[in-house]
């Protein structure tokens, strides 16, 4: 075996991924997967029956399955291999249904193009063998390199298409439709943007950090990427195993949550637009995602929970009504009554009235978030009618109550 590592099999030129997973099987004689750096299955090689059900759920689902991917994260096994040109040995995880394997990065430099796995259950690999895969993983490189290229290549190409519609350029969907098929896109059925801010500028190494969070998620299909500055826009539809669109609320969620916990990236804030099933409507998405992030910004504790437009409910309507009242000042007359009072007794009657009513005169929870007993809030509340001479039974009343404060805070 010394005499076939020093002579390296590999060593020569490959026409195609198979062909080198082919070389591959033959030299270490065990089944053997070629993925990309998000976990896309690229080359595999043929198995006995008995295989594992990670491996088997790899082929037909083309990509790594996301329970096996967030697992190997939790295991610190993807971090290792990012950082290490050697090969590892992984025991078996029996939860994910993963037998033991030994997998490599397939790197150029510093940047992680792809993995090697190899399935050794049945005859562990020696040292040697574990140098053989390291020479195979060089072999892979130039490929995976060229896969590469051809993908940088086809995002550039759609990237003006993609502002073009979000900017509203195309004036039909006749034309949208035969953009995609100049580009050779499929047009998914439906679609919502979504919009993640971050602290900082979106550098190189975190777009591709971005990416394949993306890609391992599985959460959501995404069609379009794009990074400017520190926003990073998506146009996404729901993955299908999941055909509701509160998947885009949970997949913010985790984008944020994983983010931090993967790459220590904190602060980042996300929206989603309405899903429409027309693509001359990508504007009004996009606009609507833009809409949700900025309201987050001046009423963060109020919305800290939305991410999806139509979760804004009555913030939506706040900029039109903020621009009526410009024209035709109007402010409900309880709201002064309450703030002068407030301010000769040393009382907060007004800021009691706003939380009781934006917590749909809940008693109980308005209590809790005031720190005061029910009874205590329950005088207040008669205070307040008697002072604001308003009806705390009218929902129509007390919700244009609530609006103007909330108005208060944009001006």
């Amino acid at each position: 075996m010394k005499e076939l590592h020093e002579t390296n099999p590999f060593k020569k030129p490959f026409g195609s991924l198979n062909e080198l997973i082919d070389n591959i099987t033959a030299v270490l004689g065990c089944p053997v997967t070629i993925e990309d750096a998000n976990h896309r299955l690229l080359a595999y090689s043929s198995h006995e029956d008995g295989t594992d059900s990670a491996r088997v759920g790899t082929i037909i689902s083309q990509r790594v399955p996301e329970k096996v991917i967030n697992r190997l994260w939790k295991e610190k096994v993807i971090p290792r291999l990012m950082q290490t040109e050697t090969a590892l040995r992984i025991p078996t995880i029996e939860e994910i249904g993963l037998r033991d394997r030994v997998a490599i990065s397939i790197r150029k430099n510093q940047e992680v193009l792809g993995y090697i796995w190899a399935v050794d259950e049945q005859k562990k690999l020696s040292a040697e063998q574990l140098s053989l895969l390291k020479d195979a993983a060089g072999a892979a490189t130039p490929l995976l390199l060229k896969l590469h290229l051809q993908r940088k290549r086809k995002k550039e190409n759609y990237q003006d298409f993609f502002w073009q519609l979000l900017m509203g350029h195309y004036q039909s969907n006749e034309e949208i439709q035969q953009q995609f098929y100049e580009l050779q896109i499929t047009m998914p059925a439906q679609f919502a943007v979504l919009v993640f801010r971050f602290e900082q500028e979106i550098t190189g190494k975190v777009e591709e950090q971005i990416t394949y969070l993306i890609a391992t998620s599985q959460k959501i299909t995404n069609h379009f990427l794009i990074v400017m500055e520190n926003e990073l826009i998506l146009i996404a539809s729901p993955h299908p195993s999941q055909p509701d669109e509160k998947v885009f609320k949970e997949f913010i969620s985790y984008f944020i949550m994983e983010m931090d916990n993967r790459f220590s990236i904190r602060g980042i804030k996300g929206s989603s637009g309405t899903i429409y099933h027309s693509f001359d409507r990508a504007e009004t998405s996009y606009q609507q995602a833009l809409k949700v992030l900025k309201l987050k910004e001046q009423f963060p504790e109020d919305l800290q929970k939305v991410f999806h437009y139509h979760q804004l409910g009555i913030f939506q309507y706040l900029d039109a009504i903020l621009k009526e009242k410009k024209t035709s000042p109007y402010e409900h007359p309880a709201i002064t009554k309450l703030e002068n009072y407030d301010r000769l007794h040393n009382t907060n009657f007004l800021e009691t009235l706003e939380v009781f009513v934006q917590h749909d005169s809940n008693a109980h929870e308005a209590a809790r978030l005031l720190f005061v007993h029910v009874n205590t809030l329950n005088y207040r509340l008669k205070r307040i009618r008697e002072i604001g001479d308003l009806d705390l039974k009218n929902a129509y009343e007390k919700m244009a109550v609530l609006v103007d404060l909330k108005i208060r805070r944009l001006q």
